[in-house]
């Protein structure tokens, strides 16, 4: 038996679907909507990719500010996975929305750039973690 992955599972699953018929286009809709929903989710996992990058201790590493571009990084994804809903991003981060406005100022990250983001988490189903 052949395994698929997700991916091809979910493409099978467009291809396959049946249009209502009911004249107003839901069927299209709702292709509109998966098919966007997968190309969020190919960005995301591009953006993954990209975003790896090794260290070399060679020559030293200058550990605070690799870890406040570690930090910056972070955040900034967290906004733009929550379209820079800072609530929605702390609890991503497991921070309180007090520290996380903190940081964002003490970074200097504008927000007006995350205004429109890109909802790869539903951050409703986030869990209520502790906040440490």
């Amino acid at each position: 038996m052949k395994s698929i992955s997700t991916w091809e599972s979910e493409r099978l699953d467009m291809e396959n679907a049946v249009p209502n018929g009911d004249g107003n286009g839901a069927a299209a809709r709702g292709n509109i909507t998966a098919l966007k929903e997968l190309t969020l989710r190919l960005l995301r996992e591009v953006q993954a990719i990209t975003e790896v990058r090794t260290l070399s201790l060679e020559n030293g590493v200058d550990f605070y500010s690799e870890v406040s571009r570690f930090e910056v990084d972070l955040i900034k994804r967290a906004l733009l996975q929550t379209a820079g809903h800072q609530g929605r991003a702390a609890r991503l981060l497991n921070l309180k929305v007090t520290t996380l406005n903190s940081k964002i100022k003490h970074y200097n990250i504008a927000l007006n750039g995350f205004a429109h983001g890109y909802p790869l988490v539903d951050t409703s189903e986030i869990d209520n973690r502790p906040h440490i």
